[in-house]
């Protein structure tokens, strides 16, 4: 059962990272206002997933995108006031201001209640998370060109070669 929803309203700063060496990483994302910092531990894969998700939602939006924000990882005060594991996310786009809500389920929280925290994000912003996402995850282990399985420094044993 959810214990308290978090609604952070506009940010000042949105970033993703990745902590650790390549194969034993955790990823995570920053958000901060002016007063309040959010960590929000996820997968991988939810990571990649998010940045589909904001690159998809950011072409269907008419308006034209101008201009581009880097996100900077040390902007973002330290310990976060907030922070969980993300269990589910979700996108919407605020017309009236402009600004992409990211809705964010705590892995305790029930999936079909309210969010667990509630951030708006401008599209340059979102923008620039999603090139950030892309860089933090290809910046892991490589992988194979037969089987696309990760190759550790160790090496690797493909499936695909007798």
């Amino acid at each position: 059962m959810q214990e308290e929803a978090f609604p952070l309203g506009p940010l000042a700063a949105l970033g993703a990272e990745a902590l650790g060496q390549p194969g034993q990483r955790t990823f995570r994302i920053r958000a901060q206002t002016e007063e309040v910092g959010a960590t929000l531990w996820l997968e991988k894969e939810q990571l990649q997933a998010l940045a589909v998700a904001i690159e998809q939602l950011l072409i269907q939006i008419p308006r034209p995108l101008e201009g581009e924000q880097t996100p900077s990882m040390n902007v973002f005060r330290e310990p976060p006031a907030i922070e969980f594991k993300v269990g589910r996310l979700a996108l919407g786009y605020v017309e009236e201001s402009d600004l992409v809500a990211l809705l964010v389920h705590s892995v305790d929280a029930d999936p079909e209640g309210p969010a667990t925290l509630v951030c708006l994000a401008s599209r340059p912003q979102c923008r620039g998370l999603s090139r950030q996402i892309i860089e933090v995850c290809a910046a892991g282990r490589p992988r194979c060109p037969l089987c696309s399985d990760p190759i550790n420094p160790e090496g690797h044993h493909c499936v695909r070669l007798n």
